[in-house]
C-alpha cells in the first residue's frame, strides 16, 4: 500500500513468509508470500539468503503494513538482491515498496499494483496531530522511494487511485517511474528465475534524469507572512518576490523559495532558493513559495503558534514568573533559537531572552511585564497561512 502511516493495513492476510524455491539448474530464489505486518522480522530473509546463497527475490503479496514493507525493502538492498515479478504472482499496494529494494528490478507488465491508502480511524485523536502524522508518513515514503532510485511520482500516482481500486502499472510506466531498472538486460540469475519479463532489451529504458520526478511544474503555492527555514541551496539579491520565484524556476534543484521584503537589493541577499519547504516560521516580512507539479495535490493551509520577529518582540522587557523550567532552556543561546524553541514547544505562550547571559526562558503564560535592560520578550499567537496557487500556464 503506497500509503502513509504505520497503522495502515490492507485486508488482513497471512504474515510474510520467506520460502526458497530450487530451480532445475541448481540455483535458488526466494519468494516472499503473504501480507506485510508490523511485527514481521526481515532477519528471516537474511537467514534464508545465508543458507541458500539466493540472489533474487520475488513476491506473492497483496500488500500490508507500509513500514514493514520498507524494512524488507531496505534489507533486500543491503543484501544486494535483485527483484523479479511475474504477473501470475501479484505484488500490490505496500508490496511495491518492498519490490523497490532490489538492486536490479524486472517485472512483467501488470504485475505491480498501486493505490491510495485506506486510512485508519482517528477518532479521539487531535486533528492537528493526525495531519502531522500523515505528513510525516508521506515524507518517510518519499524519502524511501528516492533512496531506492525510483521516481517519487510513483507515490503521487498512487494517491490518485482510490483505496478500493488498484492501478497495475504498464511496462512503460514502470520504466518511467524507475520501478524497473534501466539495465540493458537482467543478470543471468534474474533471467534464470524471471524468464522473459519487462526489463529485457525490448522494454523501454527508465529515464536517467535524477530530477525527472519534479518535471512539468505547473503552479506555485505562495504564502504571505510565512518563512521556509533551512534547506537553502543558494541566496541572492532580487528586486521583488516574482524575480525570486523566476530564479527558483530556472534552477533545476530548486523546489521552494523565501523572499524577504524588508531587505533591499543593496543590503544583501533577500532571495533564498531551497531544495524543499523545510521548517515553518511566521514572519510578516516573508513571502514563500513551493513549486508544484501537475501530479502533486494543492499545498496545505497551516495553522500554528507564531512569534513574528517584526511585530511580536519587545525589547528591554521581561515576563515575571510562569517559567516552564527552573533552568534556562538548553541549547537556545541566541534570540532566534529562543524564539523558535517557544514556537516549537506546545506549552509555550511567550519567551524572554536575556542577551547579556545568553539565557532563554520559556513561559507558560503571560503575566506581569517589567522593564529589564538587555532582555527581549516575545508573545506567541495562533496564525493561519493559506496558500494562493498561481498557475504557470
Amino acid at each position: 500500500m503506497l500509503g502513509v502511516l504505520v497503522v495502515l493495513f490492507v485486508t488482513r492476510a497471512e504474515a510474510i513468509t520467506v520460502s526458497p524455491i530450487a530451480m532445475d539448474d541448481g540455483n535458488t530464489f526466494l519468494i516472499l508470500k503473504g501480507a506485510f505486518e508490523i511485527n514481521d522480522d526481515p532477519a528471516a530473509l537474511v537467514q534464508a539468503v545465508a543458507s541458500t546463497g539466493a540472489k533474487v527475490v520475488t513476491f506473492d503479496s497483496p500488500g500490508g503494513n507500509v513500514v514493514a514493507s520498507m524494512k524488507f525493502g531496505n534489507t533486500i538492498r543491503l543484501l544486494g538482491l535483485s527483484s523479479v515479478q511475474i504477473r501470475a504472482a501479484e505484488c500490490a499496494s505496500a508490496c511495491a515498496l518492498a519490490f523497490l529494494g532490489g538492486v536490479e528490478r524486472y517485472a512483467e507488465s501488470g504485475s505491480i499494483g498501486v493505490h491510495r491508502s485506506s486510512f485508519a480511524s482517528y477518532q479521539g485523536v487531535d486533528a492537528g496531530q493526525a495531519v502531522a502524522d500523515i505528513q510525516h508518513g508521506i515524507s518517510a515514503i518519499m524519502a524511501y522511494i528516492s533512496a531506492m532510485g525510483a521516481d517519487i511520482r510513483l507515490l503521487q500516482l498512487s494517491l490518485t487511485i482510490d483505496s478500493s481500486d488498484m492501478r497495475y502499472l504498464t511496462s512503460q510506466e514502470m520504466a518511467d517511474y524507475r520501478v524497473t531498472t534501466n539495465s540493458e538486460r537482467p543478470t543471468s540469475d534474474a533471467l534464470a528465475y524471471g524468464g522473459d519479463i519487462a526489463g529485457s532489451p525490448s522494454a523501454p529504458a527508465a529515464r536517467e534524469d535524477p530530477q525527472s520526478s519534479f518535471d512539468q511544474i505547473d503552479r506555485i503555492a505562495l504564502y504571505e507572512g510565512l518563512d521556509f527555514l533551512g534547506r537553502d541551496l543558494s541566496m541572492r539579491s532580487e528586486p521583488d518576490a516574482p524575480s525570486c520565484a523566476r530564479a527558483c524556476l530556472s534552477d533545476s534543484s530548486c523546489r521552494a523559495f523565501t523572499f524577504n521584503t524588508m531587505t533591499g537589493m543593496s543590503r544583501g541577499p533577500n532571495c533564498f532558493l531551497k531544495s524543499a519547504q523545510g521548517d515553518l516560521d511566521g514572519n510578516s516580512a516573508a513571502i514563500s513559495g513551493r513549486l508544484l507539479s501537475r501530479l502533486e495535490p494543492n499545498a496545505s493551509t497551516y495553522t500554528f503558534g507564531t512569534i513574528d520577529p517584526h511585530t511580536s518582540l519587545y525589547k528591554n522587557r521581561d515576563i515575571l514568573g510562569f517559567d516552564l523550567s527552573s533552568w534556562p532552556w538548553g541549547g537556545a543561546e541566541t534570540e532566534f533559537a529562543c524564539r523558535m524553541a517557544c514556537v516549537n514547544e506546545a506549552n509555550c505562550a511567550a519567551f524572554t531572552f536575556v542577551r547579556t547571559k545568553k539565557q532563554c526562558w520559556l513561559k507558560g503564560a503571560v503575566g506581569n511585564v517589567r522593564a529589564m535592560s538587555g532582555a527581549v520578550t516575545g508573545l506567541k499567537s495562533a496564525s493561519t497561512f493559506a496558500p494562493t496557487h498561481v498557475p504557470l500556464n
